[in-house]
């Protein structure tokens, strides 16, 4: 499975996204002037009733990507713990948000132009232009999020510590990252199990998996189901039961750790 940038899993870097992509639009528009483009922004002149067609449609046109990219983003957070989301899967999906972007596009330049040349030729000109205008920061900034993630991970790799607040933020428990073997849920608690000379030791903490989740991810481990974090480094196999659920060997001795039908890729991805 190709890397899928885990800074995506966090609202922020959506929101520039939902930014970028119309921003991209506006200096592309306005600085570059490409001409088939701004022949698309004069549709309706001669023919509706505004004045500045032109500056009317970049105006507009800009509208429907930012509303089109915000509610995007905003569902693609919203979803993220649901969609086991991988590189291709997200690539698909900045497919329809263009896709999308274009054909509400079109809608409002055949309407601005009278009707005339049909909705299927305005989208064909649309994907064309937007697509090709989106196609710039969609690259940069998913290649820029992954060498960040990148540079990020590389700390923890080399035996950084982490540190683990209870729910009222004070200090309970620090270690190594590469110590840990995974986090489980326990009702209003959470249990690290971690090794230590050798041998496996656990540490209560009273937190949530909610809270305990962004360090997790910064470190490096992964979901593999709505009870257990695991860290990816101490994975030796996976295995299917005869029920057919799959199970993160950890070399531990336990029957192993289960791992969730929506988080079975992302788990598969990393090893």
């Amino acid at each position: 499975m190709a890397y899928y940038p885990r800074s995506l899993n966090r609202f922020f870097p959506n929101y520039v996204f939902a930014l970028a992509i119309p921003a991209f639009f506006l200096i592309s528009v306005l600085m570059y002037e490409p001409r088939v483009l701004c022949e698309m922004m004069h549709a309706g002149e001669g023919i509706a009733a505004v004045k500045g067609v032109y500056s009317f449609n970049i105006i507009i046109t800009f509208v429907i990507l930012l509303a089109v990219m915000s509610l995007s983003r905003i569902l693609l957070w919203l979803l993220r713990k649901n969609l086991a989301m991988d590189m291709y899967k997200y690539i698909v999906w900045c497919i329809g948000e263009t896709l999308a972007g274009s054909a509400f596009t079109a809608l409002f330049l055949v309407l601005m132009n009278g009707g005339h040349d049909g909705w299927f030729s305005w989208f064909g000109k649309a994907i064309a232009n937007l697509g090709g205008i989106a196609l710039f920061p969609y690259i940069i900034l998913t290649l820029f999020l992954c060498a960040r993630d990148y540079k990020n991970r590389e700390p923890q790799e080399q035996g950084a510590r982490l540190k683990f607040y209870d729910s009222r933020h004070q200090l309970k428990f620090i270690t190594e990252s590469s110590s840990i073997l995974y986090i489980e849920s326990n009702e209003n608690y959470i249990i690290v199990h971690y090794l230590e000379n050798g041998f496996e030791k656990r540490v209560q903490i009273r937190t949530s998996m909610k809270n305990i989740e962004p360090l997790a991810e910064q470190a490096g481990f992964a979901r593999a189901h709505r009870c257990y974090i695991i860290n990816p480094l101490h994975v030796k196999s996976i295995r299917k039961s005869s029920g057919g659920q799959n199970f993160a060997d950890l070399g531990t001795g336990d029957e192993g750790i289960p791992i969730s039908k929506k988080y079975y890729d992302n788990i598969a991805a990393m090893l």
